[in-house]
């Protein structure tokens, strides 16, 4: 059947799509980020963990800003899920519903995983059971991530979706999609590397020794990351592989770019300069958000483009909603002041 009739068809949208495109990908990079940043410093707290009482004390401060993030990061995933909804949500609605046991098993794992973020600041050099309570949300992370992969993947994949046919059950996964393994590795070592830059930033006025420690971490961590990445890129199919290598100038200087910032943030972080590799590091991060960007329209291809929604514009509307949602950011941008200042008191 042609991949193309298998589409469902698209609603019209409110206003121009580069508006939506744009803030989905800017709530997806802070939300990706908060997430990184849990997952990173979750990571490094249970690899180092050890039963010495300075090791809770120092680290407790830092573990209490785990169910904090967690918060920050689900409302963040919030607006990014409903901005790709409006221009891509025929696309995503169907994905979802195709791994659908899958997908709303998030839901319950993402409850636990909070929580699980609560107790363990709550009994973190208390229990025993803090250590289990850590890891059991880095493994809920884990599933979580991997099947957002799955789902923003075969989302970009309509040709997979046939396998409806053969599997109407809702447990459809991209396990046969080799792209899929280093896709969400990248996440992982990722999270790695952010959460070294984290930890640099939480001891960089009490430990130049952690400081530095969370800079090599981050170091190593993008070494790794960007081997993931080329292994990435060599999974895509022949004709994607090119755009990025000439064949799309935008698409090709993005890419490099990118590499070139990632390459000089290792290099300001074995040097032991938290500030240049940090501002190298936001600049990878934008870049990277523009790949995933044109990796997703050069996957759909033909099959569909942001140029062929309808606008019905509503200006009213969508003036209202900008106004909530400057009011929305600034009592964020409030609450977390607050937070901040309350826990440098306690």
């Amino acid at each position: 059947m042609n991949q193309i009739h298998l589409i469902p068809q698209s609603e019209p949208i409110p206003a121009p799509s580069e508006i939506f495109i744009f803030l989905e990908q800017l709530f997806f990079l802070i939300h990706i980020v908060i997430i990184n940043s849990i997952l990173g410093v979750s990571l490094i707290i249970f690899y180092k963990w050890n039963k010495n009482q300075d090791f809770f004390d120092i680290n407790k401060p830092l573990v209490k800003k785990i169910p904090i993030l967690f918060a920050l990061g689900i409302n963040m995933a919030i607006p990014a899920l409903l901005f790709l909804q409006v221009v891509f949500g025929h696309l995503f609605y169907t994905s979802s519903i195709l791994m659908g046991t899958f997908w709303i098993l998030i839901i319950p794992f993402l409850i636990i995983a909070y929580y699980s973020s609560y107790f363990h600041y709550k009994k973190f050099g208390v229990s025993n059971y803090a250590k289990l309570s850590l890891f059991l949300v880095i493994l809920m992370i884990f599933y979580i991530a991997f099947m957002f992969v799955n789902n923003l993947s075969m989302m970009e994949m309509p040709e997979k979706w046939t396998s409806y046919f053969s599997n109407r059950k809702g447990t459809i996964l991209l396990w046969s999609v080799s792209s899929i393994y280093p896709r969400f590795s990248h996440f992982i070592v990722a999270s790695l590397a952010i959460g070294g830059i984290v930890y640099s930033l939480y001891f960089r006025k009490s430990s130049e020794e952690k400081l530095k420690e969370g800079l090599k971490i981050f170091a190593y961590a993008t070494i790794i990351q960007i081997a993931t990445g080329f292994w990435f890129f060599l999974t895509l199919p022949e004709n994607i592989m090119k755009k990025f290598m000439g064949e799309d100038l935008f698409a090709t200087s993005v890419f490099l770019f990118g590499v070139l910032t990632a390459f000089i943030s290792v290099f300001f972080s074995l040097k032991g300069k938290l500030k240049l590799s940090l501002i190298f590091l936001i600049l990878t991060l934008v870049f990277m958000i523009i790949n995933r960007y044109n990796l997703r329209v050069f996957h759909l291809g033909e099959s569909f483009n942001v140029s062929q929604l309808k606008i019905l514009p509503q200006w009213d509307v969508f003036a209202v909603f900008l106004v909530i949602f400057i009011l929305g950011v600034f009592v964020i941008l409030y609450m977390l002041k607050i937070s901040v200042l309350k826990s440098k008191r306690g």
